[in-house]
């Protein structure tokens, strides 16, 4: 577990008059784990591979702290399942979603932090985060539908 994480996520849930459990810590060392966009689910599943016994009810609190906790985001990429990302200490990133496969590309985007800035301060607004997510088909998946594209 990454210490300074571990510290922010006991403080934050001392002030909510919470426990930092044993099921909290292990859940908090699985999501530093992921690398990538990550959904309850499969939280659970690596949990329950792992041989630790976590209820779903259970992941989705801790979830829900972790995100009170600004630790992770959750991302709002489909309206069938949440997905979830590390946020603490890394810059916002866009995301690239295949609307075929449901496939996640991460995308850096530097710039658009200041567009979110220049916007707000246009419209009087104090920026406090932002999503970036596009939709679409990823190549792969179009050149296997298009005959065309199989003739090559």
């Amino acid at each position: 577990m990454i210490e300074p994480l571990c510290a922010i996520f006991r403080r934050f849930l001392k002030r909510q008059g919470l426990k930092f459990t044993g099921e909290r810590a292990k859940i908090l060392d699985t999501v530093l784990a992921q690398e990538e966009v990550f959904e309850a689910d499969q939280l659970l599943s690596e949990m329950r591979q792992g041989g630790h016994r976590v209820s779903k009810a259970t992941i989705y609190r801790t979830l829900k702290h972790l995100q009170d906790a600004k630790i992770i985001t959750e991302l709002l990429i489909d309206s069938k399942q949440a997905h979830y990302e590390l946020s603490f200490g890394r810059k916002p990133k866009g995301h690239l979603v295949c609307v075929e496969t449901g496939r996640i590309t991460e995308i850096p985007s530097p710039w658009l932090e200041p567009v979110r800035d220049r916007i707000c301060r246009e419209h009087g607004y104090d920026p406090v985060s932002h999503r970036f997510v596009i939709y679409g088909i990823s190549p792969s998946e179009s050149r296997a539908d298009d005959p065309a594209a199989q003739d090559d």
